[in-house]
């Protein structure tokens, strides 16, 4: 599987302890040099670099046409007053994702919102660091045998980042992979 990864996302994943992890449910995590250019922590920027060494991550370097695409993206959400706005980096990975059948890694509720919304993009996959989280737990990446070891995950990521999960989507998340190992 292919990723490609929003700001947001990559500064939050950046600096928890098992962020490697990702590298283990994706082939390669594309990072548009829009993305790169929001980025002003030296670790995050440390942990990008070691990626792209490794050959796990790559810039991503937007064609013209994924261009256009993106900024109708961005248009269209500050055109409908009930959604969140979204800036081009968000918007190149929605784009990239649609074309190419990508998972969009991103913390942007407006994101969501815009797939959701319009129906060229529903097929569009989103992940939040809850849904890679899911995934490596179930896939026994991360391996936990417990309720309370699934939970202590999740909270460690929290922890680590200082991101919060919404309560609702973290019990639920919590239930899945309950369900999934035990």
């Amino acid at each position: 599987m292919i990723a490609i990864a929003d700001t947001c996302f990559i500064i939050d994943w950046s600096t928890y302890r098992r962020r490697d992890e990702i590298f283990k449910i994706f082939d390669l995590v594309l990072i548009p040099e829009q993305v790169l250019s929001e980025v002003i922590s030296e670790n995050t920027i440390a942990w990008i670099s070691h990626a792209l060494a490794m050959g796990k991550s790559h810039l991503y370097t937007p064609t013209p046409d994924i261009l256009n695409e993106a900024d109708s993206i961005v248009r269209a959400s500050y055109s409908n007053p009930q959604m969140k706005k979204l800036e081009i980096p968000e918007a190149l990975c929605i784009a990239v994702a649609r074309r190419h059948g990508y998972v969009v890694l991103t913390e942007n509720r407006g994101a969501y919102m815009f797939v959701e919304y319009f129906d060229e993009y529903r097929e569009v996959k989103l992940w939040r660091a809850l849904e890679l989280l899911k995934e490596l737990l179930k896939r026994r990446i991360i391996t936990a045998s417990h309720r309370e070891d699934i939970e202590a995950i999740f909270i460690e990521y929290q922890e680590d980042t200082k991101h919060i999960f919404p309560r609702r989507d973290l019990e639920e998340a919590i239930n899945e992979v309950s369900a999934c190992i035990m």
